[in-house]
């Protein structure tokens, strides 16, 4: 799972996993498919939906999909 290894990499370098939404922040961690996205309390990542890795592309790639996912999502619930 080489998302997963990615993942460690940006959390060393201290970048914060998450997008930023007209309604908050947003948080994706690694599932074994992809990437479990939410929004963030005291008992960890409340989970929205989960989104599939397509490891047919690259890490950033596959972040700028999330990204358009995510944007889509929220619009969505703001509606």
């Amino acid at each position: 799972m080489k998302h997963k290894e990615q993942y460690k990499e940006i959390i060393k370098q201290g970048i914060i996993p998450c997008f930023e939404t007209n309604l908050g922040e947003v948080y994706f961690e690694p599932t074994e498919m992809g990437f479990a996205v939410g929004t963030a309390c005291n008992v960890g990542l409340l989970k929205d939906f989960e989104f599939i890795y397509d490891n047919d592309f690259s890490f950033d790639e596959n972040l700028n999909e999330l990204n358009e996912q995510i944007i889509d999502y929220y619009e969505e619930v703001e509606a």
